[in-house]
């Protein structure tokens, strides 16, 4: 996962949030999306601990703009 940066939706809790902490643990570069910020935030600074690199970005994936957003914010970090 080194080499890879992976974008996550629903990672701010259950299975998303494992998904998160795996790869993370690996030495990923994840971006995390879900709607609930302070999760994702919370879900950001577990993956830090891990080793992971991690962009929390607040998105509503049944928004169409949102998820542009998101691509378009991933591509230009």
């Amino acid at each position: 996962m080194k080499d890879k940066v992976t974008v996550l939706t629903g990672a701010s809790e259950g299975i998303g949030r494992a998904i998160a902490l795996r790869i993370a643990a690996e030495g990923g570069t994840l971006v995390l999306a879900a709607r609930n910020q302070v999760k994702l935030d919370a879900v950001k600074a577990e993956c830090e601990a891990l080793g992971g690199t991690a962009l929390a970005l607040s998105t509503d994936v049944g928004d169409e703009a949102a998820c542009k957003k998101l691509i378009d914010t991933t591509v230009e970090t």
